[in-house]
């Protein structure tokens, strides 16, 4: 059975969809593709597609703007994720699109905590929320450093992709 694959390259990071169904990741292509160039304020994003690992690849374009980490907040989690360990998820994912690195220490996340006003930031027992979300498959700790695993990735862009988008 044939594997259909895009990824999505922006800057460093890059993105893979696979599936064995053509037209599902051609929706996710389309749907990804628009709900990154909406966040990079309308520059332009392409993808590569491939074939059984045949790559057919355009150029990536690489994102100069960044969105601060209170606007992310504010768009996409204030209101509408309540978990600790789901908004520690939407952090690293934060963290991961807008660095230069993957990793990070629990001091980072709780920064962003802080950062965006959280109630009671100082008193979140901050190993115990990231372990919880690894828990839930959805972070990834080596030596203390953690990263977004491949489920978080989908979690966070199945949140904040537009109501309706994508659906028939």
């Amino acid at each position: 059975m044939a594997e259909y694959k895009i990824h999505i390259t922006i800057g460093g990071t890059t993105i893979e969809i696979a599936s064995s169904d053509k037209k599902w990741v051609a929706a996710q292509e389309k749907k990804y593709a628009s709900l990154i160039e909406n966040i990079t304020s309308g520059k332009a994003v392409k993808a590569s597609t491939s074939k059984n690992s045949e790559e057919v690849s355009n150029d990536p374009v690489s994102i100069s703007s960044k969105l601060s980490v209170n606007e992310f907040y504010r768009r996409y989690v204030k209101g509408k994720i309540t978990s600790r360990n789901d908004i520690a998820t939407f952090f690293v994912f934060f963290l991961t699109k807008t660095g230069e690195k993957k990793e990070f220490a629990p001091s980072e996340v709780k920064e962003l905590f802080k950062s965006v006003g959280y109630p009671d930031w100082n008193s979140i027992n901050i190993s115990d929320v990231l372990n919880q979300a690894r828990k839930k498959a959805l972070l990834n700790s080596v030596n203390n450093q953690w990263s977004l695993s491949i489920t978080g990735e989908d979690f966070v862009l199945n949140a904040i992709e537009p109501d309706g988008e994508g659906e028939k």
